[in-house]
């Protein structure tokens, strides 16, 4: 099992009200128009409507809240992750599912994955934010890809590695169409890159020509 960062090695963010929460999502357009460094915290108070006082109560920092943003995302992730991992359904067919669960953050969340791309690096060496993308994503996808074993849908594999390569593939192909202003449309890019993960780029192979006599 990957082993877990340990919350003492972060200060512990008091719970956040209902309605803060509600306001915070207005303060991704900020992030995506300035970038993590160009954002102040006056920005995001003018954007959300939350005192400054009480955002310092709250975080202590304009990255804890862009973390917590996504954080807050990847929760709602996994948990519509799990449920389609724990379907009575073929391996192949939840693999799909997982992939079009993933790709549809990018429709519907375009502001917070443009500082996904622009912040990158930074975002993934946050502990808390690495830990959520293993237990959104990696984590299940692992169960998948055991399953996909199982039932003899899938070959062996390393399943970190082939989960992490997968990530990755759905990860770019998201954040491309976000640049270049291409919608996105889960299912059907859920097909493609489905059906590029399980069968690579091998031709298909030809028929032999029919017998003649």
């Amino acid at each position: 099992p990957r082993p877990r960062h340990s919350i003492d090695r972060q200060r512990a963010m008091r719970e956040v009200t209902e309605s803060i929460a509600e306001a915070l999502p207005k303060a991704a357009a900020v992030f995506a128009a300035r970038g993590l460094d160009g954002t102040r915290m006056e920005d995001i108070v003018e954007a959300t409507g939350v005192p400054r006082p009480t955002l310092y109560y709250h975080f202590s920092s304009k990255e804890e809240i862009l973390a917590w943003l996504l954080q807050r995302l990847l929760r709602d992730l996994s948990i519509e992750i799990g449920g389609i991992v724990d379907r009575d359904e073929p391996a192949r067919d939840r693999l799909r599912q997982v992939i079009a669960a993933y790709l549809q953050l990018f429709a519907d969340h375009t502001q917070l994955c443009t500082v996904l791309l622009t912040e990158l690096g930074r975002i993934t060496r946050i502990p808390q934010l690495a830990d959520a993308i293993w237990a959104a994503f990696h984590e299940p996808l692992g169960k998948v890809l055991d399953a996909g074993e199982r039932d003899g849908s899938m070959q062996a594999s390393d399943h970190e590695m082939t989960a992490s390569a997968i990530f990755g593939a759905v990860t770019m192909v998201g954040l491309h169409h976000v640049v270049v202003g291409q919608p996105v449309d889960p299912p059907a890019m859920a097909a493609r890159l489905d059906h590029l993960i399980l069968r690579g780029l091998a031709p298909t192979p030809r028929r032999p020509p029919c017998c003649l006599w």
